[in-house]
């Protein structure tokens, strides 16, 4: 009977341990987009004929999913470097990504997705470079 509170001791601090760094995955910044400035950046597919995108980079992490969106999704790090991390994130009914991101410098990077949006799978490349400040607009001109 011991033995087997013990067993069961053990398993319950187990799965105690394993549950707050899922739910804290979901929020933690991986440590290469830290270094990242925010700002207008820029994303060049490596697919000849597809148009760069523009965004303006407050968080980092809407790199990690953008086929995906702004939409809440559950992400789990499995690569956490200086200048590398590797992102698994799911979206519930939206399909799912790996991300990769190389961090070359503060100001240049490269991106890969692939994984399952709108129901079809998707594979993309981007490389990303900060352009310069984010553009004003009326409503955040200071009044």
């Amino acid at each position: 009977m011991i033995r087997l509170s013990y067993k069961c001791a053990i398993a319950m601090s187990l799965l105690a341990a394993a549950l707050p760094q899922s739910k804290a995955a979901d929020v933690v910044m991986p440590v290469a987009l830290a270094s990242l400035q925010p700002g207008q950046w820029q994303l060049r597919s490596t697919t000849a004929g597809t148009p760069p995108k523009t965004l303006c980079l407050g968080d980092p992490r809407i790199l990690l999913q953008l086929r995906h969106g702004a939409l809440s999704c559950n992400r789990f790090i499995i690569t956490n470097e200086a200048s590398y991390a590797v992102v698994n994130y799911s979206c519930a009914g939206s399909g799912s990504g790996r991300t990769s991101v190389r961090v070359e410098t503060p100001r240049v990077i490269q991106i890969e997705s692939q994984g399952i949006a709108d129901k079809s799978p998707f594979e993309i490349s981007y490389e990303g470079r900060r352009v310069g400040g984010c553009p004003l607009t009326k409503q955040a001109i200071p009044r």
